[in-house]
């Protein structure tokens, strides 16, 4: 409690010497383990930013339900069962979603049925003014011989890609996203990535 205290009080002086109107607490890789002390120190830090009109928003990994086993590879536990959405909303202004990274996805990083879901969810647990739906803004390379995701990247790498190659781009209607194919000289291996624009 000292030092979430230290934290708090640190941030609220930054805010005041440099005029900000609040913070975003965005912490990650956090264990199921954590859920309560975490959502006691969101309540914590939002009871004095409160006190010295400054917002708060948390970010968290996006959820399609409660129960674990909707979740492979004991994410639950790991990284997302952490986040209290209906506690985190009730002590701080917006809650920021970060409705990406779908892992069933064999194409886009968010596929769209998966993000309805995420929707669909925290409107159970959060007020809808109070949502801020977190986008993608970065793609998932596939390995088209095999459906092997190979790559992961920004701008850059698909500025590197269409100076390369003269890829064929495609939308899809299932997905709501945009994606593109090309053959790479290097390995001669057909490639898709799948990317927000």
């Amino acid at each position: 409690t000292a030092r979430q205290e230290i934290l708090i009080n640190n941030l609220i002086l930054e805010a005041k010497n440099f005029n900000y109107i609040g913070w975003q607490i965005d912490f990650e890789q956090m264990e199921f383990a954590y859920r309560d002390k975490f959502s006691e120190f969101i309540e914590r830090t939002y009871n004095m930013f409160q006190k010295n009109n400054l917002k708060l928003s948390v970010a968290v990994i996006a959820q399609i339900s409660e129960n674990p086993t909707d979740y492979p590879n004991n994410l639950w536990q790991r990284i997302i069962g952490v986040y209290d959405y209906a506690r985190l909303a009730e002590n701080s202004d917006f809650i920021s979603i970060m409705s990406y990274d779908d892992p069933n996805s064999q194409g886009p990083v968010t596929g769209y049925a998966w993000l309805q879901k995420v929707i669909d969810f925290s409107l159970t647990k959060i007020q809808p003014d109070k949502i801020s739906l977190g986008l993608a803004f970065y793609y998932w390379q596939w390995r088209d011989i095999d459906g092997k995701r190979v790559g992961i990247g920004g701008n850059e790498g698909i500025d590197n890609v269409l100076k390369k190659y003269k890829p064929t781009y495609y939308y899809s209607e299932e997905e709501q996203a945009p994606y593109f194919h090309y053959w790479s000289l290097k390995d001669g291996k057909g490639y898709t990535i799948w990317y927000e624009n």
